[in-house]
């Protein structure tokens, strides 16, 4: 574009005349010479010599005219040049915003990048800790109860051995002592019977707690407490067989009295259980909003490097970043309508889980309440049938029921040694994931932070190319004002040649006539020197 202007004005500029470098023809030039010479410029002579003033005065309209093209023409590119001039500082002072505006965003979003990093890690390197506490907690515990459990399954048969040599001397004894103990063996048939009654329901309620604890994985330590009375309960049982020839009827109801309170705390121990189930539902459900935290704030983080990368990615002008800046202010809005959606949905999840679990906790007061009236009402039927039963269990019988009993507990024991040892088992392997998961965590924002150093040189090499591109406007800005300069001495040597044309047309006598004659070969590379020659004649 400014090759084809210099030529342009090279060409215009070509007639015009310079004072410089003008040669006067002498006053002997021959009337022949001066007509070929004003040929050859393109100005009209008379051949015969006599020209007059007209042709003089329509010379120099001609000449004025042309000048007034020309003064014309350079306002036009002093005009261009001036808007030039504008748009180069126009273009400085947007580049230096969006350079001084990129850089203090990316210095932001390094910097909250960095803080967000930090906190992360922070956070899961107390996530972990507090995780390993627990784990090692739980092993201790469950390590605990398994020794508790062998302990209690040596003493349960330590104590069937004694029961067998106890049976043998009331076999040596029941001869003498037959008449004297039938009543009270009566009573302590319906008593073992009432007992096992006891034992079922303790049963039912034991798979409630069953069916509650698999919703709540980590409230199984509870059920050993409840085997644990149970034992006791049997344990108490075999006493009172053990007891119940040496003591007599006032011994044998003072044990029911004993019995009665054991159910009173077992009633309590469930209370306690149920509330242990709240507070676990409680952990767990707080757990899982943590859980979901952390889900959000990684997806927000990710959010911005999108966004980041779009936006280094494209190079906009000022009204296109706006419109970029607006459109990501809709999106950030629709974002925070979805998260206010998505946490009123997850305040309605919570509200009916906290609903589910309160029916469930007066679905077991209401089951606890039936089972307390089954028990009073078992008691009446005991209290009832006490004098009614005069038929004593024989020697099989009792053999063959403390037996079961025995084989009962044992395979109890070791269904809950086998429960315990998977229990062990998956808490270990859910410690592996959770350390998988946090070094995946890890890598990951190792992966963010190289992307934002490759969207950070990106940065540095788009400010180097608007630098050269800037440097290259100075360049044809600094040739455009030498083109100007040398256009306005041009027009006003044209200038000053009019005013000594005017004044040597106004003079009387000889007369000088200033003729522009042909430019030859103007150079290029100086395309506001006009070369022309002035020769004079006699009027």
């Amino acid at each position: 574009m400014f090759a084809k202007l210099k030529k342009k004005i090279a060409e215009e500029t070509a007639v015009a005349q310079r004072p410089g470098g003008t040669n006067r023809i002498p006053r002997s030039v021959s009337k022949e010479s001066v007509a070929s010479m004003g040929a050859d410029s393109g100005d009209d002579f008379a051949s015969d010599g006599s020209s007059s003033r007209e042709d003089l005065s329509s010379q120099l309209l001609r000449r004025n005219e042309q000048i007034r093209k020309l003064e014309a023409r350079l306002s036009d590119y002093a005009e261009q040049v001036r808007n030039l001039q504008k748009i180069k500082e126009k273009l400085e002072i947007a580049l230096e915003k969006h350079q001084d505006s990129s850089m203090r965003k990316f210095q932001e979003q390094n910097e909250t990048f960095q803080a967000n990093r930090a906190k992360m890690a922070e956070g899961l390197a107390l996530a972990l800790a507090r995780k390993d506490q627990e784990w090692s907690e739980k092993m201790d515990q469950l390590e605990k109860d398994k020794r508790y459990l062998t302990t209690q399954l040596q003493e349960m048969k330590n104590q069937s051995l004694s029961l067998f040599q106890k049976r043998d001397e009331i076999d040596e004894l029941e001869g003498f002592q037959q008449q004297e103990m039938s009543k009270v063996k009566h009573m302590l048939l319906r008593k073992e019977e009432s007992l096992g009654k006891m034992e079922q329901e303790l049963d039912a309620r034991t798979r409630e707690l069953n069916r509650t604890q698999e919703e709540l994985v980590t409230s199984n330590q509870i059920s050993s407490d409840l085997s644990q009375q149970l034992q006791e309960l049997q344990r108490h049982c075999s006493t009172l067989e053990e007891q119940r020839f040496s003591l007599g009827l006032d011994h044998v109801i003072s044990s029911k009295a004993c019995a009665e309170r054991k159910i009173v705390v077992l009633e309590q121990k469930e209370q306690e259980l149920q509330a242990f189930i709240q507070q676990l539902s409680f952990d767990l459900q707080k757990v899982t909003a943590e859980t979901q935290e952390k889900e959000k704030i990684i997806t927000h983080l990710q959010e911005k490097v999108i966004f980041l990368e779009k936006r280094l990615e494209q190079n906009l002008s000022g009204e296109d970043h706006v419109q970029e800046l607006l459109k990501e202010r809709t999106v950030a809005e629709q974002n925070l309508e979805d998260t206010r959606q998505q946490l009123l949905a997850a305040r309605s999840s919570y509200t009916k889980a906290i609903d589910l679990l309160e029916t469930r906790v007066k679905d077991l007061e209401q089951s606890l309440q039936a089972t307390e009236e089954q028990l009073n009402q078992s008691r009446d039927v005991v209290t009832a049938q006490e004098a009614q039963i005069q038929k004593l269990i024989t020697k099989h019988q009792e053999n063959s029921l403390s037996q079961q009993q025995v084989l009962a507990l044992e395979q109890h024991c070791r269904e809950r040694t086998h429960a315990l040892e998977a229990q062990i088992e998956a808490l270990e392997q859910t410690r592996a994931a959770d350390q998988i998961a946090s070094e995946q965590g890890m890598q990951q924002l190792q992966q963010e932070n190289v992307a934002l150093k490759e969207s950070r040189n990106e940065c540095e090499r788009s400010l180097r190319h608007h630098q050269s591109e800037l440097k290259k406007l100075k360049d044809e800005w600094s040739q455009r004002e030498i083109v100007s300069v040398a256009m306005a001495q041009a027009l006003e040597e044209v200038r000053k040649q009019r005013e000594e044309f005017q004044q040597q047309s106004c003079c009387p006598g000889p007369k000088e006539l200033m003729l522009p004659l042909r430019p030859q070969n103007p150079g290029p590379e100086h395309p506001a020197e006009l070369q022309h020659s002035v020769f004079t004649f006699t009027a």
